[in-house]
């Protein structure tokens, strides 16, 4: 699986069978998602539920949160088993860096990619250590300490 950044709150999933977009427009594959629901298409699910997107491909499941909050339980029942978090970060239409910080770790996901305005200071990294692309399969997941992975906007 191969993970882009579009920038904004846009990403690209792209899979050994499928192309997903989340984000402004969720595509799963030709199929344009316009409301919530369950949804499947070439081996890969999409699920939207009040503005929280899941995505199962290549026994991977990403998670897509623009602007978070603290999770109940039941909002955490469903949300159980993220194994990569895109998370809006740096506030405005974001979600705020001490909220967001809380929110991961209520999902505690292997890897977190924040999106948004303030990802350096969000991250506490600098932005040269950023890279284009996540290249990950489910056996490349850390197993003991979280990840943070920064990635560079495409300009595609």
């Amino acid at each position: 699986m191969i993970i882009e950044w579009l920038g904004n709150e846009n990403f690209q999933i792209k899979t050994k069978g499928i192309i997903i977009k989340i984000g402004e427009k969720k595509l799963l594959g030709d199929l344009e998602i316009n409301g919530p629901g369950e949804y499947e298409v070439g081996g890969a699910q999409m699920e939207v539920i009040d503005g929280v997107i899941s995505v199962y491909a290549e026994a991977m499941t990403i998670g897509h949160i623009k602007k978070g909050k603290v999770l109940s339980d039941d909002d955490l029942q469903k949300l159980n088993g993220i194994d990569i978090l895109l998370i809006g970060v740096g506030g405005g239409e974001f979600t705020e860096n001490k909220i967001a910080h809380d929110v991961i770790a209520q999902i505690d996901p292997a890897v977190v990619i924040p999106m948004g305005k303030d990802i350096g200071g969000f991250a506490k990294t600098d932005s040269q250590n950023a890279q284009d692309e996540l290249k990950i399969s489910k056996g490349e997941l850390p197993s003991e300490e979280r990840q943070m992975v920064i990635l560079n906007a495409s300009t595609k």
